[in-house]
């Protein structure tokens, strides 16, 4: 299948939707040195999401790197509640293909995840930014990769957490979260009597995290701490501590920064300890309201396990179809 045809078919998926599908366009660059694609340079990329169909929601996309079909499906399964499911395949033009599935549900006090990605080519050859995301990105030039969570509920505000990952670096995880909010007292009212209870509203909710991990050069415990305000903005700082080991990551989301509907957020990734994935990761992302539909911006770079640093940008706009044009 050329990228001719593709493109074709692509336009005509496009003229027969509408409603929630969105259509999307970026253009990027990448320039210094990226794991698995040492070349400098820009691509473009249009695609669909969110299109319904089979009961779910697909999503494709098309640009000068690679071709992309993605589908997402959430069911009700009493008396598991929710499972939600995912799949995606990329297959990157220079040769090699990527695909990935997620399942998530709960059963009572019990949300399990698991996640699993085969490949035969590198992410970053699909696209070179996603080396440098948040949450780190096998970055080998083929293998698999899984992951496997559970968190228990004990009480309402204490959580019990297990996980793993294996394949590009076995390891094990296991902690504990907790919760509280936090408020602050009202002026009384007016018609307030002696003796009344005070009145008071929540101003956010402080989240921390403490654990161990453990497995393949690594071993440490890790200890985090998250702030949730009513505005929208949240604050979240990680560390882990071992013998030989030390990592630190952080993220700032802004909020409605830029107006309302806007998003802004700011992340860094000091993980040395990380064998299969970019150590150093940092970036910059936000999104604004722009006409119908909605524009986007993300900064991003790092060091690889090699020492040499790259960065990216890239530029996006999404628009709902059918969506009427505002003043």
């Amino acid at each position: 299948m050329n990228s001719r045809w593709m493109a074709l078919a692509l336009a005509g998926t496009l003229a027969g939707t509408a409603g929630a599908t969105n259509v999307d366009f970026g253009v990027s660059y990448h320039g210094g040195v990226n794991a698995g694609n040492g070349q400098s340079g820009g691509w473009a990329r249009v695609g669909v999401s969110d299109f319904p169909a089979l009961g779910g929601r697909f999503s494709a996309g098309l640009s000068t790197r690679a071709a992309e079909v993605g589908y997402a499906r959430s069911l009700a399964l009493p008396p598991l509640g929710v499972v939600t499911a995912r799949a995606d395949v990329a297959v990157a033009f220079t040769g090699g293909v990527r695909a990935s599935a997620r399942l998530g549900g709960s059963a009572g006090p019990v949300a399990l995840n698991l996640g699993t990605t085969v490949f035969s080519t590198s992410a970053a050859r699909v696209d070179p930014l996603s080396v440098w995301n948040f949450d780190a990105t096998d970055s080998r030039e083929r293998g698999f990769n899984a992951d496997v969570s559970a968190r228990y509920r004990v009480s309402r505000s204490l959580i019990a957490v297990a996980g793993g990952e294996f394949g590009g670096q076995n390891m094990g995880t296991l902690g504990v979260e907790g919760r509280r909010e936090l408020t602050r007292v009202l002026p009384p009212d007016e018609g307030a009597q002696p003796g009344d209870e005070p009145e008071t509203e929540t101003t956010g909710t402080l989240t921390w995290r403490a654990g161990v991990r453990a497995g393949q050069n690594i071993l440490g415990v890790t200890g985090g701490i998250s702030y949730a305000a009513e505005s929208g903005l949240n604050l979240g700082l990680d560390a882990l501590v071992g013998p030989k080991a030390f990592g630190i990551t952080g993220s700032v989301d802004a909020g409605e920064l830029l107006g309302p509907g806007s998003s802004v957020r700011l992340y860094a990734a000091y993980e040395p300890w990380r064998t299969a994935s970019t150590p150093l990761r940092a970036g910059i992302a936000a999104t604004r309201t722009l006409g119908s539909g909605e524009v986007g911006l993300n900064v991003s770079g790092g060091r690889g396990v090699d020492g040499k640093t790259g960065y990216g940008a890239r530029l996006t706009y999404s628009l709902p179809l059918g969506a009427e044009s505002q003043p």
